[in-house]
């Protein structure tokens, strides 16, 4: 009996979201990026690693939203984007040699928080609503997050509940940002200087400062957690056949 509810709830695989080809790609050059901070003193290499990362969270995370709103988004791939964001991050910045007007700053500045809270907002809604999430809710229940190796229920309202209160600390933190950014537009509309708030001296082609030792062994840390659990994600749950494809 418990044989046949497993498959009934068989979880079919979306590869343009968790393929294996997708996976890799982002592990190789999410580790890379931390490595090559450290490693080679050049800010054209990093800021270019950074800002693929970035964009491609982006567009993760736009690709999620629209899915989601087709109802043709189910909460394992939801669980999966947690991490892949997590390791990719989410950024769209301009790179090139040429001065970084207050302006721009503040632009990018207010869009990056402003992608930030809804990427916050989706996964809060996400984790709130776990058992009825998606087009397939009725098989939620069978759904395993994978917590520093253990296997635990998502839909679990000790695991939601955790989740939404640590990612609502960070939406307030976020929202606290973002009304810093639309002061100080103000102010800059009114003609003050913000040059130095906003780092105005340096520009894209000045090296960046090597990060601690620390600094890349937590980094590294933290993105191969992700990556192991995504992994794990993807091994201990029911998925059906198509995820190498």
């Amino acid at each position: 009996m418990a044989a046949n509810a497993t498959e009934a709830c068989l979880i079919d695989p979306n590869p343009d979201v968790v393929g294996v080809g997708i996976r890799v790609s982002l592990y190789v050059l999410a580790l890379a990026n931390h490595l090559c901070a450290y490693t080679f003193h050049s800010a054209e290499l990093t800021t270019a690693i950074e800002s693929s990362l970035g964009v491609t969270g982006l567009a993760i995370f736009l690709t999620t939203v629209i899915i989601t709103a087709r109802g043709e988004f189910d909460l394992f791939h939801a669980l999966c984007v947690f991490h892949l964001l997590g390791i990719v991050g989410l950024a769209a910045r301009p790179v090139g040699r040429y001065p970084a007007g207050v302006v721009r700053r503040v632009v990018f500045s207010a869009f990056y928080v402003l992608v930030s809270v809804g990427t916050l907002v989706y996964l809060i809604y996400v984790f709130a609503t776990a058992p009825t999430f998606g087009g397939s809710a009725e098989c939620n229940g069978s759904v395993v997050y994978v917590f520093f190796g253990v296997d635990i229920q998502a839909t679990s309202p000790v695991l939601r509940w955790l989740f939404v209160g640590a990612l609502g600390i960070l939406l307030f933190a976020l929202g606290c940002a973002l009304l810093l950014v639309a002061c100080v537009s103000i102010d800059v509309l009114f003609g003050r200087d913000f040059r130095g708030f906003f780092g105005g001296g340096q520009d894209g082609g000045e090296a960046k400062k090597r990060p601690a030792v620390y600094q890349l062994v937590s980094y590294l840390a933290g993105t191969i957690y992700l990556l192991v659990m995504l992994e794990l994600m993807v091994r201990r749950n029911p998925l059906g056949p198509g995820l190498d494809e």
